[in-house]
């Protein structure tokens, strides 16, 4: 019951301190007093979501450096890894972009735990899922920050080349972002025709409130249209790719609306929670408690692999065939 939880502070966290709360000062004259009520919701939210998943990550970590099973690079990762997170995230505590330096090694940090985690996952088929996720989500967020690191690095010296390869990279991450939304939207809906209308239901809603976000940025927009523009914007990170931004739009708001189905739905509930962190980490693993979901991820994902066995299981498992330790 605990990972679930943690899940989903760390989804509702980050779709309030990253896209309501910022959205609100300025569009509404007399609404100071919820808008301080929310930042201060927001603050408890990330807070109780950093101490429930340092705690959680903790646990894990500590579980997988005793176990006994040859998995070293796993092994050599997940604590300095985990350190590294729980250091940055206990003295910053943010849900947004923090320093450059510190950033990018915070995001190159946890995507490799994920990377790492990702090939013994691979290898059992009642895992696999979970291992292409932590595959997806470590390979486009390397390439997220290798984009923001080339695109700050351009800006600073004056490089339109540099720039330019920095919004290919980006566009290329995004494209594995997709991939990924693909793996969830399979594993959630199934091929049947009712999971096939639930999830163009979901689509046309992000449709929608992408488009309502475009119509905001523009003369004469309604006040919830100019919320959702800002809302998206916050949520839309640097460089820009080279896709329009209605498809950036859309891909940000169904990462959230899987995320959020990921965790209500009746499934394993490992499974769901490794995709929900994955999601809700996608593309900002440079923000602390973002770099914290991925990390999480990685080692609640890999926990079940480094628990000993019961004999009743390991006789059932020896008649079965390979599972998930073989």
């Amino acid at each position: 019951m605990l990972l679930p939880l943690v899940a989903a502070l760390a989804v509702v966290s980050s779709l309030i301190g990253r896209a309501l709360a910022p959205a609100l000062p300025g569009s509404l004259a007399g609404i100071s007093s919820f808008i301080k009520l929310l930042n201060g919701f927001s603050s408890f939210l990330s807070q109780l979501f950093a101490f429930g998943g340092m705690l959680v990550g903790v646990t894990l970590v500590g579980r997988a450096v005793r176990a006994g099973q040859r998995d070293l690079l796993f092994k050599l990762t997940a604590l300095p890894v985990t350190i590294l997170v729980g250091f940055l995230v206990m003295t910053r505590m943010r849900l947004d972009y923090s320093e450059p330096r510190s950033s990018l090694a915070l995001a190159l940090a946890s995507c490799c735990l994920a990377l790492a985690a990702a090939p013994r996952l691979i290898q059992a088929p009642s895992t696999r899922a979970q291992g292409l996720a932590l595959g997806l989500a470590g390979t486009a967020g390397v390439m997220h920050a290798a984009g923001r690191g080339l695109a700050l690095q351009a800006n600073l010296q004056a490089m339109p080349g540099r720039f330019t390869l920095a919004r290919t990279i980006e566009t290329a991450a995004i494209g594995l972002d997709v991939v990924l939304l693909a793996l969830v939207a399979a594993w959630i809906f199934g091929m049947s025709r009712s999971g096939l209308f639930k999830l163009l239901g979901l689509v046309a809603l992000a449709a929608f409130v992408s488009h309502a976000a475009l119509r905001g940025s523009g003369p004469n927009a309604w006040l919830w249209e100019v919320l959702a523009s800002r809302s998206v914007g916050h949520l839309l990170r640097a460089p820009a790719p080279f896709l329009p931004h209605f498809m950036r739009s859309l891909v940000v708001l169904l990462q959230i609306g899987l995320s959020l189905w990921a965790i209500a739905a009746r499934r394993p509930s490992t499974t769901r929670v490794v995709f929900c962190l994955c999601l809700v980490s996608a593309g900002a693993t440079d923000i602390p408690l973002l770099a914290l979901s991925l990390t999480l991820a990685a080692l609640i994902a890999r926990a079940h692999v480094f628990e000993p066995k019961s004999p009743s299981r390991a006789a059932k498992g020896a008649e079965s065939g390979p599972v998930a330790d073989s």
